[in-house]
């Protein structure tokens, strides 16, 4: 019954599936648990998989401590810069890294005053929530085309099924579906209420980064 566990290298002699299998069942049992875990690796994508927070060492002295994506895109010096950097990020980092909140949000509505509420903010497109939770996208261009300026945005006259991702997911999952339109990536959690969005264009910052 320990609060804080100490693994030394608890996977390096593994094969590599198996090493997979067993960083899975110990994120699954540390979110059961809820325990301190200090584990020590010499594998950088082991640590980034599994860890809330990374701390590197070099010569017995601290060089950083800090999320997984503080590591990643703001390394301390030239000796963690060089130690991360042929990381592959998109696959490292997940989508909740790059969220931000939704800010462009519209309800159920009628075609009329949604675009009231668009111009108003000065924004082209809105993200439509109900009591269910994510619906779709909206544009102010198709709103403006529509011919019932009466009817509801959630109809599929007006709604665009733009796909959303899970904030858990990583980055390179996500990629394709960021590509498929020109809006900020919608992130949805488990139960399918919205919970933030991504920019396309940070997605871009981090992998040329």
């Amino acid at each position: 019954n320990a609060e804080i566990l100490l693994m030394d290298e608890a996977f390096s002699a593994l094969d590599p599936l198996i090493r997979s299998e067993m960083q899975d069942q110990l994120i699954e049992l540390q979110a059961k648990l809820k325990k301190t875990i200090i584990f020590i690796t010499h594998d950088l994508d082991e640590a980034l998989r599994i860890g809330d927070r990374i701390a590197i060492l070099k010569d017995g002295i601290l060089s950083q401590v800090g999320k997984p994506v503080d590591i990643l895109l703001n390394p301390a010096d030239a000796y963690v810069e060089a130690f991360v950097k042929d990381v592959n990020r998109a696959r490292a980092l997940s989508t909740e890294t790059l969220m931000k909140n939704a800010s462009n949000t519209l309800e159920p509505q009628s075609v009329s005053a949604a675009i009231q509420s668009l111009t108003a903010n000065q924004q082209e497109y809105g993200f439509v929530v109900n009591k269910d939770g994510y619906q779709g996208v909206v544009t102010r261009t198709l709103l403006e085309q529509a011919n019932n300026a009466d009817a509801d945005i959630c109809s599929d006259d007006v709604l665009i099924k733009v796909p959303s991702v899970s904030p858990t997911q990583s980055l390179q999952s996500a990629i394709p579906e960021a590509l498929s339109h020109s809006f900020a990536l919608p992130v949805t959690c488990e139960e399918g209420k919205l919970v933030g969005t991504i920019e396309r264009s940070e997605i871009a910052q981090v992998l040329e980064s």
